[in-house]
């Protein structure tokens, strides 16, 4: 794409996001839009499935997805939309934080296999918790990994954390937060750190403009409100507007997940809408080929939800004892991945609303990867 397309994508981009009509209209329909493409999408895996055999051999974790390394669990909200609240009243979540010597084990491993991007944000929890974050992220960044993280921003301004973030070589900052309104915010995030977080947000897109934006900011409202309420905002016109480039965007929720079905309708507020269940399918879920490093070394496949803990019949490994590529090819995760075609799915799956079948398109997209990284390896 040339310069001249990509500069009027984003220019697009941005006006139907900082106009509150176009954003309202865009964002409704888009929920409708996204169920239809959603059946025609199951339709056709049901037309053409992929069989067990045909993806026995691209059971490896997807590479080009990148690894998530939950380096905590622990947050500091308690969003109405996430499981976190709950699974912690309940007392089933065990938390903790990872140690700089299971960290730089995934890093190696990950590298080892091929892989170039690390995601730092756990399943539930705030990588900016972590105590020793920055030193996990001095390690990936001088091992060539290219880094994300997503955080809600209330520990940003910590210790300058935004402008150490920026410096020690973070590529990509996903922000989570519900809106400009002070009152909605703490009625949706549980907490009184509305301040604190929108500050961190305008110093990391100020600091990140002054350095030449070498890192891309993504504000992600997780919104009760109707996009043009917040854009109508003296803060949104404000803090936030000004600093929309090719490197800065925000974009709203057109709804919500059911964490498994820990999430229930009414949890959600306002102008917040249930993701309506997709048809269960016999057929494996793509998220099963990504992975997640646990903070004890766990390894869990899929890194999106869980229902009571993220230490469930999911985690397949340990990489205290086995090599990543070891629990990627065991029987143990096989059997998880197989089990799909049967109807036997692990809890966290059973009613998650996030699932998305793996196509044959999905399928040749693996085969052109492997057959990518093999060509490499031949020339190297």
């Amino acid at each position: 794409m040339s310069s001249l397309s990509q500069n009027l994508v984003w220019r697009t981009y941005h006006f139907v996001h900082s106009n509150g009509v176009v954003a309202d209209l865009v964002y409704r329909s888009a929920y409708h839009v996204q169920r239809l493409l959603r059946h025609f999408r199951y339709r056709a895996v049901a037309r053409d499935t992929v069989t067990p055999e045909e993806l026995w051999a691209h059971r490896q974790f997807e590479l080009s997805g990148g690894l998530i390394t939950g380096v905590t669990n622990i947050c500091n909200a308690k969003c109405s939309f996430c499981a976190y609240p709950k699974v912690v009243a309940n007392k089933t979540l065990q938390t903790g934080v990872m140690s700089i010597a299971i960290f730089q084990k995934a890093v190696d491993e990950w590298a080892t296999l091929g892989g170039s991007r690390m995601d730092l944000t756990p399943v539930v929890g705030d990588p900016l918790v972590d105590p020793g974050l920055l030193d996990k992220l001095d390690y990936a960044v001088k091992k060539g990994m290219r880094v994300s993280l997503t955080t809600n921003a209330i520990l940003l301004d910590k210790n300058e954390n935004y402008r150490q973030l920026i410096d020690r070589g973070i590529k990509e900052v996903y922000i989570s937060t519900q809106g400009t309104s002070k009152a909605m915010y703490e009625k949706i995030y549980g907490v009184k750190h509305f301040d604190e977080a929108m500050s961190g947000i305008r110093n990391l897109l100020e600091y990140n403009r002054s350095r030449g934006e070498p890192i891309k900011v993504a504000i992600r409202f997780r919104n009760a409100e109707k996009p043009s309420e917040i854009t109508r905002s003296p803060e949104f016109k404000k803090y936030l507007k000004p600093y929309f480039s090719s490197q800065v965007r925000v974009n709203f929720t057109v709804d919500f997940d059911n964490w498994g079905g820990t999430i229930k309708a009414e949890d959600l507020k306002g102008n917040m809408r249930m993701r309506q269940l997709p048809k269960q399918l016999n057929v494996p879920c793509a998220s099963l080929f990504g992975v997640v490093v646990r903070h004890d070394g766990s390894v869990r496949l899929c890194g999106c939800r869980l229902v009571r803990n993220d230490l469930d019949d999911l985690v397949v490994g340990n990489i205290r004892e086995n090599t990543m590529k070891e629990i990627a090819e065991s029987d143990r995760a096989w059997n998880i991945i197989k089990g799909f075609y049967s109807g036997q799915r692990p809890e966290t799956c059973r009613g998650c609303t996030v699932y998305e079948p793996v196509s044959r398109a999905w399928l040749e997209a693996r085969a052109a990867e492997k057959a990518q990284r093999a060509a490499h390896a031949k020339i190297s």
